[in-house]
Formats: structure tokens, C-alpha cells, sequence
């Protein structure tokens, strides 16, 4: 259990120190260390949030009654924790890239974190409380509790702030679609 806590405190550090240390070039070309392109930092933050999300699977398991090792549950509370208090920093705002009327634009985080910036950070500071409730809970409906808060606080954060998933539609030109025109014949 250690080993992956380390593993994703790591992983954190890596994202986070790259933001930190990457140099973006001036229109004269020189360089200007502590500057991002917005692209790089947008990766960073989709990339923890993918590992958050990983996190979450056994606690989200854990929460709704499955048997899990609470140690472990707890460990992925801790950093969770540390992923989250850093989270908010990856949000400065030219990277604010959102189109709406892009199938897959550069980001989902939509435009009202930026104009409503305070409201983001009491939500991502829910997030990192609960996670931080759930890594230092004892018992285990204390944390089947404090799982829940978590996965509450996240997606109260996502349906304020990030652009929904909507799954493809299947459409009559795609049912009519002549695949055999497109693909070699068979052999």
C-alpha cells in the first residue's frame, strides 16, 4: 500500500515539477522561465485527474458496501489529498481554452471557473478535506462515510464546472454506412 501512495505522490511531483520548471519562449524567443504553454498545464491537470479518478474505483467500491482492505482505501485517501491541494494551481487563466461547439476541445473545464474562481476553490478544497477525512478515518463506516463525501464533493465540482459527457448518438447515416465499400474484401 505505501509503494502506490508513493507511486502517485511521485507521479504528482513529476506532473507538477515539469509545470514549474517548463519555459515557454517569448515572441522575441527568449526564453521565460516559470511560464507554461496553456496546452502542457491542461494536459497536467487532465492527466491527475485521470489518476484521481483511478483512486477513486476502490473507494467508490468501498463506499457503496464492497469488502476492501481499509488500510488501502485510507492510503488512497492520502493522496488523493496531496493530488487535490495542488490541483487548483493548475487552473491559471489562459487556460481557459474551452469551445463549446468543438466535439473535443483542448479542455472541459468550462468557462465559469474562471469567472466564478472562488466557488472552484471551495469545491476543490471540499474535495481535498474529505480526502484527507477519508485517509485519516477510523473505523470502517467512518470511511465508507467519508468515501462518499469525496465522491460528492467531486461531482458536485464537475457538474458545475465541467463540460458533461455526452455519449455518441447513433444516427441514421451511421446504420446505412456501406463498410464494405471501405474496407478490403475479406480473404
Amino acid at each position: 500500500m505505501k509503494r502506490t501512495w508513493i507511486g502517485v505522490v511521485a507521479l504528482a511531483a513529476a506532473v507538477l515539477g515539469g509545470w514549474v520548471l517548463a519555459q515557454d519562449r517569448g515572441p522575441s524567443g527568449d526564453p521565460r522561465p516559470g511560464t507554461t504553454d496553456p496546452e502542457e498545464i491542461i494536459e497536467a491537470r487532465r492527466v491527475l485527474m485521470i489518476e484521481v479518478e483511478r483512486q477513486m474505483i476502490p473507494v467508490d467500491r468501498f463506499a457503496a458496501g464492497e469488502p476492501a482492505d481499509p488500510e488501502a482505501v485510507r492510503s488512497a485517501g492520502a493522496a488523493m489529498e496531496a493530488m487535490l491541494l495542488a490541483f487548483p494551481h493548475l487552473f491559471p487563466a489562459k487556460t481557459n481554452l474551452y469551445e463549446p461547439d468543438v466535439r473535443e476541445p483542448a479542455t472541459r473545464a468550462l468557462p465559469e471557473i474562471w469567472q466564478d474562481f472562488d466557488a472552484f476553490l471551495t469545491l476543490a478544497e471540499a474535495s481535498e478535506s474529505a480526502a484527507a477525512a477519508m485517509a485519516d478515518a477510523d473505523g470502517d463506516e467512518a470511511l465508507r462515510t467519508a468515501g462518499r463525501s469525496l465522491r460528492a464533493s467531486c461531482d458536485a465540482c464537475h457538474a458545475r464546472f465541467a463540460r458533461p459527457y455526452v455519449p455518441p448518438q447513433v444516427t441514421e447515416e451511421d446504420l446505412e454506412f456501406d463498410f464494405e465499400s471501405v474496407l478490403p474484401p475479406q480473404q
